[in-house]
Formats: structure tokens, sequence, C-alpha cells
């Protein structure tokens, strides 16, 4: 293969014949780089293999005491398991149970329970993705994803922000449009926006926005334990349920494990289960779910440490310090050359991942040959159909299109693709680019993306 590295930024390449079982092209294999998003697929590998298909998120409502004429005489208890797709309507439906068994009255309180969650961001996150949804923070509360969908709208003088009343936050503006300035040359005249975030789910929005349409916003929410309080606290006056208070607890001995009825001996009333493991891998492979990535992270290193029965710091078994460890040893424990990598996170966010091509490929590798794998290459988008690839220029066209099934891997300075091709030779390829360094404005002076043109050339291999 005759291949042309760009001249703006770094190319880290290996090409592997699947049939044959053998290299065909390898470049700067060896090569630490920036992952970005393909790193969803080590968080896949390691979940399959320590969390099994059958893995699913349960969230559950349980009391102590007695019901008694409308009364709960007692507490009320939900635990959360850090489900990533756990919904406000989930929730409601599970504490519409309570007025269904006529319960108008709690005398007691209400707890959220769940472990507590010290580091919801992992190192290397960019601080200025912190207050966008695609970096919301990586809780065992989560609801709606941690994210708020908001309208800020022009007025005579600056701007408002419209919430819906179901999110529990507060916003305000000072920010002005500017109608005279064209959206395109926003960054000409140094018209751009600024968000803050302060305690108790505050934010402030200054700054500048182009034109005199309003605009959608979806915000990160700041304090994940504070909003899921707030949003219980709704959802129980919408009941007509009164209580004493809410509040979060972190008691070991009301946690969540795997198959509980009766936590601690708690009568359950109702509990919510996600969909299982590959239907979750699906979405996060698919979407590039950062959310579901780093939740299952976590969930990994609890899970991990836990059977291996290593003692651990109980203020961090649910830091993504633990689940990157976790990782590491579940990539060598499958016999993978994953020693000189970094890895941080699940969902490539951070800056501080770094891994190789070559590791890359193993991964591809052992997805083809190990049964338990096989199903993930299914879940990856194809190009031209599904998913980050489904519109992806250049991949939604021949010869490429359908013929692709890879993730992607895009932040500031990377753009990166692993995956498989069906080449017009008949053959399967299992390819991985990594490259990094990439300036905004050679990226958008290219005529195609370099991953387009070599599978083109691969693609066109006798």
């Amino acid at each position: 293969m005759n291949i042309i590295s760009p001249s703006q930024s770094q190319i880290s390449v290996s090409i592997w014949d699947v049939e044959a079982k053998q290299t065909i092209y390898s470049l700067n294999d060896n090569t630490l780089m920036l992952p970005a998003s393909i790193q969803k697929v080590i968080t896949a590998v390691a979940a399959s293999h320590q969390l099994g298909k059958d893995f699913h998120y349960q969230t559950q409502l349980s009391y102590d005491g007695v019901i008694s004429k409308n009364i709960l005489e007692g507490n009320l208890y939900i635990h959360f398991q850090g489900d990533p797709t756990l919904k406000r309507i989930h929730l409601s439906a599970l504490i519409s149970k309570l007025k269904q068994k006529g319960i108008n009255q709690i005398t007691g309180s209400v707890f959220l329970v769940s472990e507590e969650s010290k580091q919801i961001r992992a190192p290397g996150w960019a601080w200025d993705d912190l207050g966008i949804c695609y970096a919301a923070p990586v809780s065992n509360y989560i609801i709606d994803r941690n994210c708020v969908k908001t309208t800020l709208k022009p007025t005579k003088d600056d701007s408002s922000v419209s919430i819906k009343s179901i999110y529990p936050i507060t916003m305000t503006s000072t920010a002005k449009f500017d109608s005279s300035i064209d959206v395109k040359d926003a960054q000409k005249h140094f018209c751009e926006l600024h968000m803050q975030r302060f305690d108790n789910n505050h934010y402030e929005i200054d700054g500048c926005y182009p034109g005199n349409k309003s605009i959608r916003l979806a915000i990160a929410v700041n304090d994940p334990s504070l909003y899921s309080k707030n949003v219980v606290a709704d959802l129980l006056t919408e009941n007509e349920i009164s209580y004493q208070n809410i509040a979060i607890s972190s008691d070991q001995t009301l946690h969540l494990h795997a198959g509980d009825t009766k936590p601690n001996g708690h009568t359950v009333i109702a509990s919510h289960e996600s969909e299982h493991l590959p239907a979750l891998l699906k979405t996060m492979l698919q979407k590039s779910d950062n959310l579901i990535a780093d939740s299952l992270l976590k969930q990994i290193g609890k899970n991990y440490f836990y059977q291996s029965k290593q003692a651990i710091n109980p203020q961090q078994q649910d830091g993504f310090t633990v689940g990157a460890k976790a990782i590491e040893h579940i990539m060598l424990a499958l016999d993978l050359p994953f020693i000189e990598a970094n890895i941080v996170d699940g969902s490539g966010l951070s800056r501080y991942n770094l891994m190789t091509a070559h590791q890359m490929m193993s991964l591809l590798q052992l997805i083809k040959s190990d049964e338990n794998l096989q199903y993930i290459e299914k879940l990856l988008p194809v190009s031209g159909q599904s998913g980050t690839l489904r519109y992806k220029k250049y991949f939604n066209q021949a010869p490429l299109k359908n013929e692709v099934a890879a993730k992607t891997g895009t932040m500031m300075g990377v753009e990166n693709l692993a995956g498989y091709l069906n080449a017009a030779n008949g053959k399967q390829y299992a390819f991985v680019i990594i490259e990094n360094g990439l300036s905004p404005k050679a990226k958008k002076a290219r005529l195609a993306p370099f991953s387009a043109l070599l599978l083109q050339t691969l693609n066109d291999l006798p």
C-alpha cells in the first residue's frame, strides 16, 4: 500500500487481514496517541468480560415500618445504582406505586440511597466541556442523563432563559443578541457565549450571540444529588404524598446488590430495570454515548474488585481511578498488550488517555476470535446506515457505504476510526486509524478525511 501521510498531523495505522490472520500494513502502530471515543471499544470488551450480557441496572423503592390507614409509618428509600438511562418518567412510575397502595403520608424521611460518588468527572476532561451534556457528571444519581434542555431567547435589551418546570435548576442571562452580525462571521467579531456554573445548580450566561433567533442549550447538571432530591420532591408533590424531609444516604447496609428483593430487610414496593448490557453497549457505540461508557467503567471497577476480594478504599470504590485500574487488569488477563497504555475513563473524553494502534488492533482481533465477544462487531455503526457513520461524509457514498463497521473518535485535533471493512476483493480487514494534531483549519481545507482515503485505498486492493 502506498500511503501519503498528511503533513500537519501525526498518524498511527494498523491493518489486519481477518481471514489470513496477518498484518498487511502498519505505520507508527506502537506510538501512544489520544484515542478519543474509539476508547469505547475497550469499555465494551471489558464490560462484556467482567459484567456479562445479563448485566442491567436496577432502581428500587422500599420502606421500613408499616402501612396503616393510608399512612406509611416509617421511612421511604429510593435505591439508585447509577443507571445512565434512568428517566424522570421511570421514577414517576415507581412513586405512583405508593399512590396505588393508598399512601398519602410518610411519617418519616425519604432517603435517596447510593454509594457516595466522590469522583463524578474524570481527570483530564476539558474544563470548558463540563457544562455541556456530553460531559455530564457521572454520579450514582442520574435522572434524564443529568442533562437540562433550555432555550435562550432574545429580548429588547439582552436575553432571557426559558426552562421547563420539570427541570429544578435556575439560570440567568445577560447575554446580548447582535442581529448586525452574521452567524458565519461571529468569530471575526469575537461574538461568543460564556457560561458559569455555581452552587445549587445555578448557571449564568453572558457574552454575545449573532443574529436574533432563539437558540437551544443542553446544560449538564452540576450537582446530581441535589438535582435528584428536587426531582423526587416534585414527584411526591405531584402524587399528593406528604413527608418529613428528603435526604441523601450512603449507608453501606442499604446498598443494592444483584438480585436483592429485601435490601436490609426492607419491603420492596417496586423496581425499575434498565435494558441489559448488549442494548446498553449498542447505544454507547452507535451514539458514542459518554455517560453510558463512564457509568459502565465504574460498574466494572466495583464488580472487578468485589469479585477479586481485593481491599479497596470505600471512598474510592465509585471512582474513575478504580474502574480504569480494573480495565487495565482485565486487558492483561485477556493477554492483550496494554502494559504501556494509559486508561483514565471509559468514554475517551479525557486528554490523559493514551494508547497505540497496535493495542486497539489486539481488541479487534479478540472480538473476531472470542465467541462471547463477537456480538460487539454487530453493534458498531455502519457506514451510511447507522450511528455516527450514518451521515459521515465520504462514508455514506460508494465505495465505502454499507461496507464499514467501525467506532469513530473525534475531539479537537483528533480524528480516529477503528473497526472492519468488507472490501471489494471479498476480504474483510480490521483497521485502526488514529490521527492526532489535526488543526481545525487543516481539517476544514481537506477534500476528504485521511481515514476515508485510506479505506478507499484498502478497498481497491486486488
